[in-house]
């Protein structure tokens, strides 16, 4: 029975060394594959050819547009030259120990974390106009941000991948055409200021106003203004304030025209009214306004009759 047993024991402890070979084998064949499979969700691609993978990885670094890879867990793998250069970061080793939520201001986080990639992980993709976050200066950047999930060949989700666009260049000539557009819009409504509220010479002293259509508060500032630098820069001593053509006569043009009269006779210059129609005439009286000083006359032929004749 001791030879028996002597004798099975043989083979058993010949073939513990076998055993122990194939088990190594096998660790470091499992191993192998893990490295494999972590090179591709890396690239986030399927290529077997290495000239194909360093080409692609040339054009993505050639890219104007962030380009960027990261795990599924947010742990960032590559970032190309043009988006470090974006976030402030100074080599692809450290773009590698940052992670996708740091890309993105504090404040903003809440959204990525409830709306953006949710999307990404329902739908696949999300984009629109967000903002990232300078990684030394803190400054936000204005980016139309495309996050998507890189999958491999059996469309698997293997990663992150953004291609995100700087908005910076874009938003400045942005600004500069809505500035240019409001100084436009400036110059146009003091340039329709100006056709309202026109003051024409007649003579070296003698200037006249015809004002037409409605008096409200800004234009009547506008007519007082035009009237005082008018008589100021014409050194006239006579000014033709002519309401003919006034649409809507009521208290506040009235009072609009004594304002104006009394301010140009303080500057030596006498005021001439015409074309005063019943209704001006209606609210002059109301208001208890005098008309001491002032010449008004029926209509705008007398009253430059007046003016050459004083002239």
């Amino acid at each position: 029975m001791s030879s028996l047993d002597g004798a099975s024991d043989g083979p058993a402890s010949h073939g513990d060394p076998l055993r122990l070979r194939i088990a190594e084998l096998e660790r470091q064949v499992a191993e192998q594959q893990r490295t494999i499979d972590a090179l591709r969700r890396a690239c986030a691609w399927n290529i077997d050819s290495t000239d194909v993978q360093e080409s692609l990885f040339r054009l993505v670094d050639s890219s104007s547009d962030f380009i960027g890879i990261a795990d599924l867990e947010g742990h960032a793998y590559y970032v190309n030259e043009a988006g470090r250069n974006m976030v402030g970061l100074g080599s692809i080793e450290e773009a590698q120990r940052t992670l996708v939520s740091n890309y993105f201001d504090p404040a903003d986080l809440p959204y990525v974390h409830e709306t953006i990639l949710p999307e990404v992980m329902r739908s696949g993709r999300w984009e629109g106009e967000f903002t990232f976050r300078h990684m030394t200066t803190g400054a936000k950047i204005p980016v139309h941000y495309s996050l998507f999930l890189a999958r491999n060949t059996k469309d698997e989700a293997i990663g992150l991948a953004t291609i995100t666009r700087d908005l910076r260049s874009m938003k400045r000539v942005e600004e500069e055409r809505q500035r240019l557009q409001e100084e436009i819009i400036r110059m146009q409504a003091l340039a329709l200021a100006e056709m309202s509220t026109p003051l024409i010479p007649i003579s070296d002293r003698a200037v006249v106003m015809p004002l037409i259509g409605t008096v409200d508060e800004a234009r009547a500032k506008q007519v007082l203004e035009t009237l005082l630098n008018g008589v100021t820069e014409r050194r006239a001593g006579i000014v033709i304030l002519d309401v003919t053509g006034v649409s809507v006569a009521d208290r506040a043009v009235a009072n609009a025209l004594v304002e104006a009269a009394r301010a140009v006779k303080l500057l030596g210059a006498q005021v001439v009214l015409t074309g005063i129609r019943p209704d001006v005439a209606r609210a002059l009286v109301d208001l208890g306004l005098g008309l001491e000083g002032l010449v008004v006359r029926g209509t705008l032929q007398s009253g430059i009759a007046f003016a050459m004749g004083r002239g």
